[in-house]
């Protein structure tokens, strides 16, 4: 009796979550009212803060870089705060603290960070640390020295010349950083938008411009944004929201939960403002800072938003309950039209971090936006279906079918326990999953994150039978990630060879490869084009990671792939080669790392090589070079180069990339001087050009052999050019 007395009474002070049984039907059918025209297009990515509390953490956490191109973000978020922000007095300069983290970043990823103009130089402010309206001039004069320190060429002060030691441009910059808690009123933000922006096109045209990343919601909202779109008249290329579910560790999980549908009134109010200027009506909403809690320590170790509270981290952030609160959040806001979606931040503590800023590890935080991010690319975005849910207050559920006929779909189980719990473990749920309508599929796989995830190993994911029901069990908050598909992309050792010569056996850091194999990207091909001087690393959907880097892509399709091995396997003897198209990957093949193989581009299958005249012209049997004149001799597989290569970079006549080792030309069979090897102007860095002149003792013919060697790695017999 005592005993039954104890369970009853335990029984009332712990509430026991009942087991929720939800269906959840994917319909065949495309949602035409959701996202944008009916597909979802919004991409994921993070930021992090330059500042002196945590500039040394690419230097302090060698896979810190490692795990930011895993996670394949789109324009990461750089805000410099305190000496991060590079203008440290009246015509003085340090971007050592910036640089620490700017350069890592810019080389990962897609390569095009949003640099935000956050803070002006600390001189320029008031006593509250707030820029005074009377310097919003020296303001802009100095956002434009720091276009021109990224972009061309630097700026000199005091006799110092300061230029960024990084051969990638910022193409993207935001302007401010949350004016409207920090001293700046909305009309007073137009004046200096409209400001700022054209001192900056004056010295880069090409840069585009994130505008108001505006702090809070709902009336804030109201407040800055209407001001905002009757006003500018500089151009704007995306509009920042910054959205957290609350600012006070003590707030329950169902109060949190609830911020959600708010967010997406907000969304939905700023669009539609944006709609009411012709000039901004296809300008896309992102979301550049999103995380659980707001709250932050102060000196002193009390809370910064709270006066008169101890500071307490809110573990929500980095638990099971974000695996359910940040699918939920990004369904709903990708439904509703955003397009970009951004984690807060990317290297922090247990309240705000991807990873930890200390120690390296990895947070349940990081695998949900990894999910997120691979599972549903944009581009190349999908189509968005239409769901039944017999429980959407309980389990967020969002279903797309790609290009290819795959089909992803997210389960989010948002459920809260009671009205008190505070980091809770939510609510058990057995989910059926009908997929019956969507049509037979032959491989299906599942992913789950929740309590039970180890976050330092990441979460597994399992083959499952691609049938009409598929069950799913949570629990507690979680996420399911389940992918239907007809193919796996898969390629071979054999199929990675020189896109020159064919050759086999191994590839050379920048080389241009041919990736041949079977389900590899669309059906119909697709060429890249560079965006600000960079070919892209993701096309169509189609990544290719040499260990953990993604390649520069220049064709994707079905059966070929043509990609640039990343100069980071420079000094390693094998890579680890995976595909991965629509969230989908190959296994992973294993290949060895040469340090040459050198390949010449061949324009016919005669075996004409791409050579051009000392005039320019196209060398063939018709217009043959003159023995003793010079000609260009184009490649690829050069290997190292002497200065670090950059990826994806096109080539101009300031970034030679000449290799460390000797290269040498034989024109029939006779040894030809070589006056530049390296980079090919205008072309992607990896392939090369090379000027050599024809030795006046070769026999003229229209097919004369021509060979090119690395540190005596030679390319293949086959190549000619002809000569009189």
């Amino acid at each position: 009796m005592r005993l039954r007395s104890l369970l009853v009474g335990l029984a009332a002070a712990l509430p026991l979550a009942a087991q929720s049984r939800i269906t959840v039907a994917v319909s065949n059918q495309t949602n035409s009212s959701a996202g944008r025209n009916g597909r979802i297009e919004s991409f994921l990515s993070t930021g992090l803060q330059p500042a002196e509390w945590d500039y040394t953490f690419f230097h302090d956490v060698p896979g810190g870089a490692g795990l930011l191109w895993q996670l394949a973000p789109q324009h990461v978020s750089l805000q410099p705060l305190s000496q991060g922000v590079p203008m440290t007095g009246a015509n003085q300069w340090d971007f050592s603290t910036l640089d620490a983290v700017l350069i890592p970043v810019i080389g990962t990823g897609d390569h095009s960070p949003v640099l935000q103009l956050s803070t002006g130089p600390a001189f320029m402010d008031d006593a509250n640390g707030n820029l005074l309206p009377g310097n919003f001039a020296a303001f802009a004069a100095y956002c434009a020295n720091v276009v021109r320190y990224y972009n061309t060429g630097g700026f000199d002060a005091n006799g110092v010349h300061y230029q960024s030691p990084s051969p990638y441009h910022i193409t993207w910059w935001g302007i401010f950083n949350e004016p409207n808690i920090n001293g700046i009123t909305a009309a007073q933000y137009v004046q200096l938008y409209n400001l700022v922006v054209p001192a900056m096109l004056a010295v880069d045209p090409a840069i585009k411009f994130v505008a108001i990343e505006e702090s809070s919601w709902g009336t804030q909202s109201q407040i800055f944004v209407p001001p905002f779109v009757q006003g500018v008249t500089a151009p704007v290329d995306a509009v920042a929201l910054h959205y957290y579910s609350t600012g006070d560790q003590r707030d329950t999980d169902q109060t949190i939960m609830a911020t959600i549908p708010g967010f997406l009134a907000d969304l939905e109010y700023v669009e539609a403002q944006l709609q009411t200027n012709p000039a901004l009506a296809g300008v896309p909403v992102w979301v550049t800072e999103n995380n659980v809690n707001a709250d932050y320590s102060a000196a002193n170790g009390m809370s910064a938003i709270n006066p008169g509270e101890t500071y307490v981290t809110d573990l929500r952030a980095t638990d099971a309950f974000f695996a359910a609160w940040r699918p939920y959040l990004f369904s709903q806001l990708a439904q509703g039209g955003n397009q970009a979606l951004y984690h807060w931040d990317y290297d922090a503590d247990r309240e705000f971090g991807e990873v930890d800023g200390t120690s390296g590890d990895i947070y349940l935080s990081y695998w949900t936006d990894y999910e997120l991010a691979h599972l549903f690319p944009s581009p190349p975005g999908a189509a968005i279906l239409q769901v039944t849910n017999s429980d959407p207050g309980a389990l967020e559920a969002l279903a797309v079918r790609n290009d290819d006929g795959s089909v992803a779909i997210l389960l989010a189980n948002h459920a809260v326990r009671n009205g008190t719990d505070n980091n809770g473990p939510g609510v058990p749920a057995n989910v059926t999953l009908d997929v019956s309508a969507l049509g037979s599929f032959s491989l299906a796989t599942v992913t789950q994150i929740d309590a039970t995830t180890d976050p330092s190993a990441g979460p597994s994911t399992q083959s499952i039978a691609p049938e009409g029901t598929i069950p799913i069990s949570f629990p507690g908050y979680g996420a399911a990630f389940v992918r239907l598909a007809q193919a796996q992309p898969r390629t071979s050792a054999a199929g990675i060879v020189n896109a020159a010569t064919y050759a086999g056996g191994g590839v050379a850091p920048g080389e241009i490869v041919a990736i041949f194999g079977q389900n590899l990207g669309p059906a119909a091909g697709v060429g890249s084009a560079a965006s600000a001087g960079v070919v892209p690393n993701s096309l169509a959907g189609v990544r290719v990671w040499f260990d953990f880097v993604a390649a520069p892509i220049l064709y994707a399709g079905a059966g070929q792939i043509d990609a640039v091995v990343p100069y980071a396997v420079g000094g390693q003897t094998t890579t680890s080669v995976r595909i991965e198209y629509l969230g989908a990957f190959s296994p992973a093949v294993n290949v060895t790392v040469l340090p040459a193989q050198p390949g010449i581009f061949i324009q016919n299958s005669a075996g004409q090589a791409a050579v051009l005249n000392q005039d320019f012209s196209v060398n063939s049997a018709a217009n043959p070079a003159k023995s003793g004149d010079a000609i260009m001799i184009y490649s690829t597989g050069e290997g190292a180069t002497l200065s670090a290569g950059a990826d994806g970079l096109l080539a101009t006549a300031a970034s030679p990339g000449q290799p460390p080792a000797a290269v040498a030309v034989r024109i029939g069979g006779q040894p030809a001087t070589v006056s530049y090897a390296g980079n090919a102007p205008g072309m992607v860095a990896g392939a090369v050009q090379i000027n050599a002149t024809v030795p006046k003792t070769v026999t003229p013919g229209s097919a004369v052999a021509l060979s090119v060697s690395v540190g005596g790695a030679s390319s293949p017999i086959g190549a000619t050019i002809a000569v009189r």
